[in-house]
């Protein structure tokens, strides 16, 4: 069920259509903002626009079908009819990135990390918007089911139609849409405010925002993506959904690219093992918990209550090996 705003003739215009068109222009405005303060000529943000947009739908819908291929009548059929199936959202962090370094082959910028950076807190609350589009349709297909009349509202509960009616499960993606819009708030701060922490030696000083973005985001849909009962999978993997597999690897490559450059600049010390050891045990708790909620629908709270300390220790593992990467912020007279 998808509601109508606008209906003239046979052209029709959604709810939810409306909604994901606010985010389009909310990133943009907020990455247009960014740019022209702190890196460079606007221009590369209105090249970059439609580049991005076209790869990411492209590359979204093409996940899609890979993984559900049983909802299309073939792949040109999913390229080219968006009236039904759906995207998966790691497509778009590829497509911005391949819109990126062509508008930097194009001449248009000079630092593909510096366009990614202004981009990054803006994508973040496009992300939020997005999921809040779910809202005005039946999208937010959550597994666990929420009984106690008491919660049955958001944020925590939404209602699911089917033909025999409704039923209320957890409200995945409005409680996403809340977790992106503080970590818009948060990456927004950390754009500004990182002119004032100079990397250390040869460390380059652009890209550690859009690697951030890259490191929380993740985080979050490592987490959400496990409480959804229509997640997509590869074909010889079905126990880890294909965006929990994008999310780990975007987590351990920040980690393994900060931890490469802190060993580079500050030699090897003991809090090097220290945080490794700590990533990994974060790692492990992740994994196990992921085990554990497929296989006890009743460990639902205790299993995601252990996912979500894992996925923040996580991260603050990451965050402190970026900040040994950082020169120390000298202290006001």
């Amino acid at each position: 069920m998808n509601p109508i705003a606008i209906s003239i003739g046979s052209n029709v215009i959604y709810y939810s259509g409306i909604v994901i068109g606010l985010a389009v222009a909310a990133c943009f405005c907020i990455s247009y903002s960014l740019y022209t303060t702190y890196a460079g000529n606007g221009r590369a943000l209105w090249v970059m626009l439609p580049f991005a947009v076209f790869f990411s739908v492209f590359l979204c819908r093409l996940l899609h079908w890979y993984c559900h291929a049983e909802q299309y009548s073939g792949l040109i059929g999913a390229l080219t009819d968006y009236s039904a199936g759906g995207y998966v959202l790691p497509g778009a962090i590829f497509g911005t990135w391949l819109a990126a370094v062509l508008v930097k082959a194009l001449g248009f910028t000079d630092s593909v990390h510096r366009l990614l950076d202004a981009v990054a807190p803006g994508a973040a609350l496009g992300i939020a918007f997005i999921r809040l589009s779910s809202l005005f349709n039946n999208s937010c297909r959550a597994k666990i089911a929420i009984d106690d009349p008491k919660l049955q509202h958001l944020p925590l509960a939404a209602p699911v139609y089917t033909n025999s009616g409704s039923d209320y499960r957890f409200a995945t993606f409005f409680v996403q849409f809340l977790i992106m819009l503080a970590v818009f708030v948060w990456l927004y701060r950390f754009c500004c405010d990182r002119r004032g922490h100079p990397m250390k030696g040869s460390i380059p000083e652009d890209g550690h925002v859009a690697r951030l973005f890259l490191l929380v985001h993740s985080a979050v849909e490592l987490i959400m993506d496990s409480t959804r009962y229509d997640s997509s999978y590869m074909h010889f993997n079905g126990f880890v959904s294909i965006v929990q597999m994008v999310a780990a690897l975007c987590i351990l490559g920040v980690f393994i690219y900060y931890s490469v450059w802190s060993v580079r600049t500050n030699g090897r010390k003991a809090y090097h093992f220290a945080l490794w050891g700590v990533w990994f045990l974060s790692l492990v708790g992740v994994g196990l918990s992921e085990y554990f909620v497929q296989r006890h629908g009743d460990w639902y709270m205790k299993c995601y209550a252990v996912m979500a300390l894992s996925v923040i220790v996580m991260c603050a593992a990451v965050f402190r090996m970026y900040r040994s990467c950082c020169e120390p912020r000298k202290r006001r007279a």
